[in-house]
């Protein structure tokens, strides 16, 4: 492992120790949770942009590539409502929660269709057509009740009602789409850098803002979300996959009274998609000729083209990775919200990504980086930003903190680079050999 990348999880211990010092609520369960949960999103938008900056470029459309997808996915599943034959009348209500329901109920005269979370009961007010949310419906002895997401106080008994059962795209299919969508623009980024030797910061740069605009024409700059319509796949994707135990955080955060007691928090679904990726990340860096010549071409362009490396290929790629990763965060996000606001959402996260990235161990120069120092990367920018929370330190003082970090990652990597320089150049005058290192420092793409 690089001394850098020792340094970075050393920062990050020293981050936890220090502020579960001050206020233990820093490592209370409830936080441990959102911090695993965010760091596992921008984990892999990180490490979707390391593998660009390995290869010596820059992605700034990432913030505003994540805007697009979220709508785009809005868009693709199109939550609508289709009125079905069916029609009875209301034949009990039950505005409080009982026994077995957590929402107030209905039973209508006759047995409805099959009904799930989204559709929705239609009746006449004096307002007009009037709608009630369906949570679930239950059968209770013979009896099918629904559980609704609204208040029933002004429901009575005899009222009409139809239904709007709710349509929409498969969720699954409708990902896929966003995904396909967000490798071809990470395929037109390659090639207008490859093809038509643009340079990676103008075309990304232009890529924030025409997702950014077209996310906001595309929606009107109106918030779009999806409602309460795919809660099941929402709970599926933004819940726990596995519970793990903590020792000792129960006693520091005051929440058990022994060191002895085992604490248990929830892993997320995400937490679970960023080992995967950061997996496949690392085999390929560390275990594919492919990852070894991504690695050479951001070392020397030029010798590793010569060498007969495809060095336009590995380039295109890296920013198709990096799109797809920035898709499949715009998708986790939007569920994790359940709405998105094109104007705002997403902005300069291209920035956390990029100092996540740097922080754990990327060289700007390209040719260097270790996909767990990236995790960790991103661990200690959500730390620190918790710990602002959790510190009360005024909520401007974060990108003050956050750009002091990433300079400071920034000339530690150049007095790192120098002193490599100095001790071959000495090794070279003492007749020494340095046939494993390049003039940059050597390649480092371990954890």
């Amino acid at each position: 492992m690089h001394l850098k990348n020792i340094g970075i999880f050393a920062l990050l211990i020293a981050i936890i120790v220090i502020t579960s010092w001050i206020n233990g609520v820093f490592v209370a369960p409830a936080n441990l949770k959102t911090l695993v949960r965010d760091t596992s999103l921008y984990g892999l938008i990180s490490i979707g942009v390391a593998m660009v900056i390995i290869t010596g470029g820059i992605d700034l459309s990432i913030g505003s590539m994540i805007a697009l997808c979220g709508v785009m996915l809005v868009q693709v599943i199109n939550i609508r409502h289709e009125r079905i034959d069916f029609s009875s009348t209301i034949a009990a209500v039950q505005n409080e929660p009982t026994e077995g329901f957590d929402k107030p109920t209905l039973r209508f005269t006759d047995p409805p269709p099959d009904l799930r979370d989204g559709d929705r009961l239609v009746y006449e007010s004096y307002r007009g057509e009037s709608t009630i949310n369906v949570y679930r419906s239950v059968n209770v002895d013979d009896q099918v009740w629904i559980e609704t997401h609204d208040s029933l106080r002004s429901i009575k008994p005899g009222l009409a009602i139809q239904i709007d059962k709710i349509q929409y795209t498969p969720p699954l299919l409708a990902c896929g789409i966003v995904l396909l969508f967000a490798a071809f623009l990470g395929l037109i980024h390659g090639l207008l850098i490859t093809r038509a030797n643009l340079q990676p910061f103008v075309v990304t740069l232009c890529g924030l803002l025409i997702y950014r605009g077209m996310a906001r024409v595309w929606t009107g700059d109106d918030q779009v979300g999806l409602l309460s319509a795919l809660s099941d796949f929402k709970a599926t994707v933004t819940g726990k996959a596995i519970e793990i135990p903590v020792p000792l955080i129960g006693r520091v955060s005051g929440e058990r009274e022994s060191f002895a007691e085992i604490v248990w928090i929830d892993f997320p679904v995400t937490g679970v998609l960023l080992a995967i990726v950061a997996v496949i990340a690392w085999v390929f860096l560390n275990r594919t000729i492919w990852g070894r010549h991504l690695i050479a071409t951001g070392e020397n362009k030029q010798a590793a083209f010569y060498s007969g490396v495809a060095t336009d290929r590995l380039i295109v790629l890296a920013y198709v990775v990096c799109a797809m990763l920035a898709g499949l965060a715009g998708i986790l996000f939007m569920l994790e919200w359940n709405s998105i606001q094109p104007g705002s959402s997403g902005s300069f996260y291209e920035l956390y990504a990029i100092a996540a990235a740097v922080l754990g161990g990327c060289s700007l120069r390209g040719g260097r980086g270790a996909i767990l120092g990236v995790i960790a990367g991103a661990a200690v920018m959500r730390c620190l930003y918790k710990a602002i929370i959790v510190l009360d330190i005024p909520q401007e003082w974060e990108m003050v903190i956050i750009g002091a970090a990433l300079l400071a990652s920034v000339l530690v990597d150049e007095i790192i680079r120098r002193f490599q320089l100095a001790r071959r150049l000495r090794r070279h005058d003492s007749g020494g050999s340095d046939s494993g290192s390049s003039d940059r420092g050597g390649s480092d793409s371990g954890w």
